[in-house]
């Protein structure tokens, strides 16, 4: 983040006269930098180099925040992998986007003798009675994908890449890729912790193009999805019309957003950032449809790396941190792996994201089983 601070600190400031938009060229050249940084594929095992001997017969639920929403899914399937190469019993329950529902789905769990809970990108503030009966019968829990500090809501780690680094990204790929002149509408689901990280940091990266605007962010929730949140995003940029760069927030919002923009006829005007990785959303990338960008992690990663770190807290030793990362939100990831993806980069629109190394041998290795 310090590297992405300094490369973005020139705009505004610097003192070139070959300016557009307002922005001078040598600040675009620092928005490109970090564009450039975030495309390259990520080719290094960043993860942990010992695990405590996994503990058998162990019985895991997973709750995942909904089943419409692919990011929690794949998390939830790495899980499930990962689990079952241990020997482990995995029960997983559809928390339908509704803390009623993810609490009651975890309290279930609880009682029907549940050894650990992993909650895919379900926030636990929200569940707080099934938080309570957790940690009085001292069953350990664990997130992934909220980018929320350790502790948050009673859960003792977030596995997930640096989301604040990701607005970053992709509010310097707006200012890069409209040379300076974006005028830019975020969208934020408020219900997910890195959503509004990703947003804020998107934002303000946005705010230091001197020839550039932000208009007022548009909130929805999850099941807006699919109920009119398209319509409503398109009719917002039909009222509008200097609006050229938009947020689809993450995959699945995004997804519903695009052939509602398109059926408004603003396809043509309009370039929408996104993230998480979807292979519905990679169509829309590799065909210049509405969405030209993603910010992706690899979700699969995610739900071994959240198993890695559980192995720890059953057997009562401490989470691993990853090396040089200082932000609490971020240190116990276990380097997730996460690239931007554009046309250009795009290996396979077909395919979920995955990191171009063997991640999963490296985990079976340090739990010793093939």
């Amino acid at each position: 983040m310090a590297a992405l601070a300094m490369s973005l600190a020139g705009c505004g400031s610097s003192t070139s006269t070959s300016g557009v938009g307002g922005t001078s060229s040598q600040s675009l050249t620092s928005f490109q930098s970090v564009v450039d940084q975030a495309t390259a594929a990520p080719d290094t095992w960043r993860g942990p180099t010992s695990t405590p001997a996994p503990p058998k017969h162990i019985k895991l639920a997973i709750v995942v925040c909904s089943s419409v929403v692919s990011g929690c899914v794949r998390q939830a399937q790495g899980m499930q992998q990962a689990a079952h190469s241990l020997g482990w019993e995995v029960t997983t329950y559809d928390g339908k986007g509704d803390p009623s529902t993810q609490n009651n789905a975890m309290t279930q769990a609880i009682n029907g003798g549940a050894d650990a809970v992993l909650l895919a990108a379900t926030d636990p503030v929200s569940l707080s009675a099934s938080m309570q009966l957790a940690a009085s019968k001292k069953i350990p829990v664990g997130t992934t994908g909220l980018g929320a500090e350790p502790g948050r809501g009673g859960a003792a780690f977030d596995i997930g890449p640096d989301y604040a680094r990701w607005g970053t990204v992709l509010g310097s790929w707006i200012v890069a890729d409209s040379r300076g002149t974006a005028d830019f509408l975020p969208t934020m689901d408020k219900e997910f912790e890195n959503q509004m990280t990703i947003a804020h940091a998107m934002t303000a990266a946005v705010k230091k193009c001197t020839g550039c605007k932000v208009e007022r962010t548009e909130q929805f929730v999850v099941n807006d999805i699919g109920n009119g949140l398209g319509q409503r995003i398109a009719g917002a940029l039909q009222r509008n019309p200097s609006v050229n760069y938009v947020s689809g927030a993450y995959d699945s919002a995004a997804a519903d957003m695009v052939p509602a923009i398109n059926n408004t006829g603003l396809g043509n005007r309009l370039k929408l950032v996104s993230c998480v990785g979807s292979p519905q959303n990679y169509g829309f990338v590799k065909n210049n449809e509405v969405q030209r960008v993603d910010m992706v992690q690899d979700d699969i990663y995610m739900g071994y790396a959240a198993v890695d770190q559980i192995i720890r807290l059953i057997a009562e030793r401490p989470l691993w941190k990853t090396p040089g990362v200082t932000d609490p939100r971020a240190q116990y990831g276990e380097g997730t792996p996460d690239q931007l993806i554009t046309s250009h980069n795009l290996r396979d629109a077909s395919a979920d994201w995955r990191a171009p190394f063997d991640y999963v041998s490296k985990f079976k290795a340090l739990w010793g089983v093939s």
